[in-house]
C-alpha cells in the first residue's frame, strides 16, 4: 500500500466513510495542482500555447467536478 494511503487510513481510523472522503479530497487536490500549474503558466505562455494551457485549466476544473459528482459529494 502506498505511504499516503496508509497515512489517510490512519487518519480515518475505523471510519470507512471518512477514509473514502479523504481519498476523494486527495484526488480533487491533485486536479487543483494541475489547475494551478495552468493558471501560473498563463503569463509565460506564447499565443500558440494559450489554448493548451486554457484547455488544461478547464480540464482540471472538470476533473474536480467529475470526481465530486461521481462520489456523490455536493461541493
Amino acid at each position: 500500500m502506498n505511504e499516503r494511503i496508509k497515512e489517510l487510513a490512519d487518519q480515518a481510523g475505523d471510519d470507512q466513510n471518512r477514509f473514502a472522503e479523504l481519498i476523494i479530497q486527495e484526488c480533487v487536490a491533485c486536479c487543483g495542482i494541475v489547475e494551478r500549474a495552468a493558471i501560473d503558466a498563463r503569463g509565460t505562455a506564447t499565443d500558440d500555447d494559450f489554448d493548451y494551457f486554457f484547455g488544461r485549466e478547464k480540464a482540471a476544473n472538470m476533473c474536480k467536478s467529475t470526481i465530486r459528482k461521481h462520489f456523490g459529494e455536493a461541493k
